[in-house]
């Protein structure tokens, strides 16, 4: 059996594609699933932070569209998971929304002197990713309160 000499090898070039291939692969890939991964977050966010305005937009208003969202909390609650339902969160839940009125709601929007309502949807996901991503996801709206 013939050993193949060093040098011979040090010039041989076969298998050299399929190596930069194997590598550059498996590049690509992680980035294209990166960025997948990156859009369902971003996508995820901008579901709960429409959710949480059209609650707190329904809770201040209590128009008629909004089955009755500004009359209890619960309502709010029930109009937000019902909303988050409707954009595919379906295991969203009232113990998930909070609303918020009175002097702690006019502090947490900024400090003014209106009557508001403040609504926060906070989504606890259990994504495992090969990036690290935040897997609680919350936004929170607030809404001046109809009068009259």
């Amino acid at each position: 059996m013939t050993r193949p000499c060093p040098a011979r090898l040090a010039g041989d070039e076969t298998g050299t594609t399929t190596l930069e291939f194997a590598l550059m692969a498996l590049a690509v890939m992680m980035l294209i699933i990166g960025i997948g991964e990156f859009g369902m977050v971003v996508w995820s966010w901008q579901a709960i932070e429409a959710t949480a305005n059209d609650a707190a937009r329904c809770a201040g208003l209590n128009a008629p569209s909004c089955k009755n969202a500004g009359t209890t909390p619960a309502n709010t609650q029930t109009y937000a998971v019902s909303a988050a339902q409707s954009r595919g969160f379906t295991s969203l839940s009232t113990s998930n929304v909070t609303v918020t009125t009175g002097s702690s709601a006019q502090t947490a929007c900024g400090g003014t002197t209106a009557t508001v309502v403040q609504v926060t949807v906070t989504y606890q996901s259990n994504w495992t990713f090969l990036v690290p991503l935040p897997s609680t996801l919350s936004s929170s709206a607030c809404y001046p309160l109809a009068t009259g």
